[in-house]
């Protein structure tokens, strides 16, 4: 008799739940359905100024951003995102599902209605989500759920066509984030080159190291479920095209597929060469 009034107790309890799950679920829903699509948009250069680093920013207001899609997941070196640009700025805006690709290819563009969404920064790098969790003591980003895509997102048109920005490495910076770059003149270290982007087998991210013949640095991350993952990196020096993202202090570029790199000519050759050589030890001389 104990345990039935124990089930029963428990049934009692979970349809309590699924209630409150429902009506705070349709709570959000309303409120997306007011949203609007204005002619008013500002662009995503003013909107990333709302957003001090380290912090986290409601938007109360009805804020209208409009951007071309540049990057998504169809290969899976993205997650849950996709990155917009307009002709300011770019921005990455986390989307709670999977094949965004299929909904949102290179070339749409999209409008987004914040309100109700938040900014934030991960490591630096500045994103539009749909929730943040600070319960277990660092933050924790969900983006827009997928039932309110339509809420939030307008697609206006597609098959647009983003250029690349051609980019120094002493002009990468900040402004740059989220937005198609091309770097040109790059070539993978010694060490990273004829190496696979990422670690396939274990599914692990790695960060190879472009450099530049001119001088300086930049790492192209590759997450271990790309389906490019397994493949070699090139050995030759030439152009890559990719996001611009930063990790704190380090620049990154995030690549979209194989397509967007061509390094067929020849290496360095000077000074700048020498930097991208394997740095030994000299030898002891008795």
């Amino acid at each position: 008799m104990k345990s039935k009034k124990n089930v029963a107790s428990l049934l009692l309890f979970l349809s309590l739940m699924l209630l409150m799950f429902s009506a705070c679920f349709k709570q959000s829903a309303n409120a997306a359905e007011s949203l609007y699509f204005g002619d008013s948009v500002l662009t995503i250069k003013n909107f990333r100024k709302l957003h001090s680093m380290g912090m986290v920013e409601y938007i109360a207001q009805p804020l209208v951003i409009e951007g071309i899609v540049v990057a998504n997941d169809e290969h899976d070196n993205i997650y849950k995102s996709i990155y917009i640009q307009d002709n300011t700025g770019g921005l990455a805006v986390q989307l709670d599902g999977l094949s965004l690709y299929q909904t949102y290819p290179i070339g749409s563009k999209v409008k987004i209605n914040t309100q109700y969404l938040l900014l934030t920064d991960y490591r630096r790098m500045v994103q539009l989500v749909g929730a943040v969790d600070t319960s277990a003591g660092s933050l924790v980003t969900t983006g827009i759920p997928s039932p309110l895509f339509s809420k939030f997102i307008k697609i206006e048109s597609d098959n647009n066509i983003v250029n690349p920005i051609m980019v120094a490495y002493k002009n990468l910076g900040d402004s740059l984030q989220g937005r198609l770059i091309q770097i040109n003149s790059v070539e993978f270290s010694a060490s990273d080159s004829a190496q696979t982007y990422a670690d396939k087998k274990n599914k692990l991210g790695i960060s190879r190291s472009l450099k530049f013949c001119s001088g300086g640095t930049i790492y192209l991350r590759t997450s271990g479920y790309a389906d490019f993952a397994g493949v070699k990196t090139q050995t030759g020096n030439g152009i890559v095209i990719g996001i611009y993202s930063v990790f704190n202090t380090e620049k990154q570029l995030i690549l979209r597929d194989t397509n967007d790199i061509l390094l067929t000519g020849k290496r360095c050759t000077g000074a700048a060469w020498l930097q991208n050589l394997p740095q030994t030890a000299p030898k002891s001389i008795n």
